[in-house]
């Protein structure tokens, strides 16, 4: 499960994103506020309301709009007007008519509030607390009245008692319905991919991943060498372990981008331990030898993250799949693995029966958990080409060595299916999986900057 601030940036982005006006939404959330704090505390009151300038301030104007008549409010702006981050909250600044101020600071606020309602910044605080926020906390904390805050409090105030937008974002918080879409919650969107780690800068080679692709046989060569190279894209280093041929062409490989370690099969188990995530099954063939190492890598690294792709669903015991693993099965894959017909129903249900992460590979991809699934729609039948499943098996698995699992699935095929949305657009369906490798940190970089 996502942080609240990254649930709520997730949220927030993908409304934007799917067309789902803002404004309603601040709209619902003051109407909300308004309700739970007469609710609480009853009419007349006096309240002020410490606003910041992005959308968490704009909440607050909103609630102090609906509580004209009912309550003596007063709204209080810091820094002020001119620096309202967000076109939303500029306009419930104006549509307020009460008594308000602007270019606060501590030394103007009175202390004659029977509530006091601190709405500076929610989940919107990047970094520390400056001025003149920090002396408006200090100031806040001396007022006589009872300590409100919307969404979270922003890090010194001392609050008893917390209103959350959507879901709770601190421990016994009351919750408003601000009418978020169902049909845009449950979609995956560009909010995945904003809240995806990022490397530090002053990170060191390893630290933003390491993974290990089993893959490859004398038969089948491509498919774990588009893996491996999306992979390269997300990760400081892949480990690669195949048959010897295979390896040679990795090696061929490493002299251009000193990403890839090739593994002999006799030290995958060795190599295993120095990595983040395992990818299994891209063109590993589904002999004996292969169905034994598929599983005794699972028993043996019961804690190790896994993304299970390609012919590793078809050797596998699916009683030894848990929490840490992913599948990434289409509908054929999906009905011999499960023994069901591929639905989204079936893959919630396999999901919360084996514990894992199912991603139902179609027109419309789900991805599932125990408790939630979501559906992506980026893609095209261009994408029907051999090698681009290898791609999102690799994408995944990049994404999974910082990442949650369900959280690196789902940016995954979003990404993988935007990327091939952007090839249509430049070359129809003219475009392969080696194309789509290249496309894809042009993807991430747009989803990012949106």
């Amino acid at each position: 499960m996502l942080d609240p601030v990254k649930q709520t940036i997730l949220y927030d982005q993908n409304a934007i994103y799917y067309g789902y006006p803002i404004a309603k939404l601040m709209e619902k959330a003051g109407k909300g506020i308004a309700q739970v704090l007469l609710k609480k505390y009853g009419t007349n009151n006096k309240i002020g309301f410490f606003c910041g300038p992005g959308n968490n301030g704009g909440d607050g104007f909103a609630a102090a709009r609906y509580l004209t008549g009912k309550a003596d409010t007063a709204v209080y702006l810091i820094p002020s007007a001119i620096k309202i981050k967000t076109s939303e909250s500029r306009k419930n600044w104006k549509l307020y008519k009460g008594e308000k101020f602007d270019n606060v600071i501590a030394k103007d606020i009175p202390n004659d509030f029977d509530i006091v309602v601190e709405c500076l910044f929610g989940t919107g605080l990047k970094g520390e607390v400056r001025e003149p926020y920090k002396s408006v906390i200090k100031k806040l904390n001396k007022l006589k009245g009872k300590k409100v805050t919307i969404d979270l409090p922003v890090p010194g105030f001392k609050t008893n008692f917390s209103i959350s937008m959507m879901f709770p974002k601190m421990t016994g918080a009351t919750v408003v319905d601000i009418g978020f879409p169902k049909s845009i919650a449950e979609k995956i969107g560009v909010g995945e991919v904003k809240v995806l780690n990022q490397p530090g800068d002053s990170s060191h080679k390893g630290d933003n991943g390491k993974i290990l692709i089993i893959g490859g046989s004398k038969y089948f060569h491509g498919a774990p060498v588009y893996a491996s190279k999306t992979a390269s894209k997300i990760v400081d280093l892949v480990y690669f372990s195949s048959v010897p041929e295979n390896n040679e062409v990795i090696k061929k490989m490493k002299t251009k981008t000193n990403a890839f370690i090739t593994v002999p099969r006799a030290e995958v188990f060795k190599a295993a331990k120095k990595v983040d995530v395992i990818l299994i099954g891209p063109g590993l063939g589904v002999d004996q030898q292969a169905k034994q190492l598929t599983n005794d890598m699972l028993k043996k690294f019961k804690n190790k993250k896994f993304v299970l792709d390609a012919d590793a669903l078809k050797v596998v015991d699916k009683k030894l799949l848990n929490k840490n693993c992913i599948v990434t099965p289409h509908k054929q894959e999906f009905k011999k693995l499960f023994g069901l017909t591929a639905s989204r129903q079936a893959a919630g249900k396999m999901a919360k029966k084996y514990n894992c992460i199912v991603v139902l590979k179609g027109v419309t991809d789900f991805v599932a958990d125990h408790n939630q699934t979501k559906l992506n729609t980026t893609g095209n039948a261009g994408m029907t080409k051999g090698g681009t499943g290898d791609v999102l098996a690799g994408l995944i698995g990049g994404l999974a060595c910082t990442n949650g699992l369900f959280l690196a699935a789902s940016a995954g095929v979003f990404i993988n299916g935007l990327a091939g949305d952007r090839l249509k657009k430049k070359v129809y369906y003219n475009y392969n999986a080696t194309d789509l490798i290249k496309e894809i940190p042009k993807t991430i970089k747009w989803c990012l900057d949106f």
